[in-house]
C-alpha cells in the first residue's frame, strides 16, 4: 500500500525492514475493549477473560473486559453495534446474540450490524435427570410422559432460549405432552430437578458439568447431531429420530459493522493465536467446552444460517419471551 503514496526508489529498504502489518500499527498503544453482554462470573466472561490474558501475554496489546448484562444481552449487544468501528471495541457472543433480536426487534441485527471475527468454542446441551430418579433412558423418560401427559416436565433457562427450543422440538417429536418449567438461569433448574421439583433438566453441559461428574445427575440425551466430545457415551435425539438441531451454545467474537478489513483480520489472528496459546484450550475444556476455531467469512455464514434456523423456530412454536 505504500507504493501509492511513495515511489521513491530509496524508501523500499525502510520500507521493507517494517515487519508489523498495517493492521497491527493501527491498534499499536490503544486499548481494546471486550464487551461481555452477560453477568460477570458466567460462563461468556470466563471465556473473554481467559482470551484476553492470553492475548496480552503474547501479543502484549492490552485488552479489557467489560460486562454489560441485561434485556438477554441486548444491552451489550447493542452497546457494541453502536461503538466506534475501529478495533477497539468488540463483542463476545453466544445463542442470544441471533435470537434476542428475533424477539425484541429494533434494536440491532446480528449480521448487519456486525463483523464477523472468530467462533471459538461451544458447550453442549444436555438433557438429564436426579441419579434417584427411576429415569434410566430417553426411551423411559418419553414412556414416562406418555403414560402421565403433562406430569413430566422439564426445566430450562427460558422461556425463549435455545434450550427451550430444543425441548419444544422434542415434544413435539415425540408426540408427547411434557410441562415446561422456565427459570432464570441453569442452576436454578438443576436444582429444581436435584429436589425432585421437575422431573429433568435441559441446560448447558458447562452449568450441569459438576453434578453430572459427582453422579447427582443423569444425563439421558444431547440435543445435536453427534455426540457431544465430554459425553461420548450419551445418545442424541438425532440418533433416537428425533430433530437434529444442534442446541449447544456457542461462543465467538464480533466487531462493529464497518471496521476496517485489516482490522479484522489482526483480531481474528488475536483471537485464532489466543486459543492456540498454552493452558488456555485446557481451561476453556474444564468449563465443560470443546475447542472449534473458524473466522471471517465461515464464521459470518454461521451466524446467517443461525438466525434463519432461529427465526424459523421462533414463529414455529411462537416463542416469546
Amino acid at each position: 500500500m505504500f507504493s501509492k503514496f511513495f515511489s521513491i526508489g530509496i524508501l523500499a529498504v525502510s520500507l521493507a525492514g517494517m515487519a508489523e502489518p498495517t493492521s497491527a500499527q493501527s491498534l499499536a498503544g490503544k486499548t481494546v475493549r471486550i464487551v461481555v453482554p452477560y453477568a460477570a462470573g458466567g460462563t461468556g466472561d470466563v471465556v473473554a477473560r481467559v482470551l484476553a490474558q492470553a492475548i496480552t501475554q503474547k501479543t502484549g496489546q492490552t485488552i479489557v473486559v467489560e460486562d454489560r448484562p441485561g434485556a438477554s444481552s441486548i444491552v451489550g449487544s447493542e452497546f457494541a453495534a453502536r461503538a466506534a468501528p475501529d478495533g477497539t471495541t468488540i463483542l463476545l457472543v453466544e445463542n442470544p446474540f441471533i435470537l434476542s433480536p428475533i424477539l425484541f426487534p429494533g434494536h440491532y441485527d446480528p449480521v448487519t450490524s456486525f463483523e464477523p471475527l472468530c467462533y471459538v468454542a461451544a458447550t453442549p446441551a444436555v438433557l438429564a435427570v436426579s441419579s434417584q430418579s427411576d429415569i434410566r433412558t430417553l426411551a423411559d423418560f418419553l414412556k414416562q410422559a406418555k403414560s402421565k401427559p403433562g406430569a413430566v416436565s422439564y426445566g430450562s433457562t427460558g422461556p425463549a432460549s435455545i434450550v427451550h427450543i430444543a425441548g419444544e422440538l422434542l415434544k413435539r417429536d415425540a408426540k408427547v405432552d411434557i410441562t415446561y418449567v422456565p427459570y432464570p438461569g441453569s442452576p436454578p433448574a438443576m436444582n429444581a430437578t436435584l429436589a425432585g421439583t421437575i422431573t429433568a433438566v435441559m441446560a448447558n453441559y458447562s452449568d450441569l458439568k459438576g453434578q453430572i461428574d459427582s453422579g447427582a445427575l443423569r444425563p439421558i440425551a444431547v440435543p445435536a447431531k453427534t455426540r457431544a466430545q465430554p459425553l461420548p457415551d450419551v445418545p442424541t435425539l438425532a440418533e433416537s429420530g428425533f430433530n437434529d438441531l444442534d442446541a449447544a451454545v456457542w461462543f465467538g467474537f464480533v466487531a462493529p459493522a464497518k471496521t476496517p478489513k485489516e482490522t479484522l483480520a489482526q483480531l481474528s489472528q488475536y483471537i485464532s493465536d489466543a486459543v492456540k496459546s498454552e493452558g488456555v484450550a485446557d481451561r476453556l475444556k474444564s468449563q465443560g467446552m470443546f475447542i472449534n476455531v473458524f473466522c471471517g467469512a465461515e464464521f459470518g455464514r454461521f451466524l446467517s444460517d443461525q438466525k434463519n434456523t432461529y427465526t424459523a423456530f421462533a414463529r414455529e412454536f411462537d416463542i416469546k419471551p
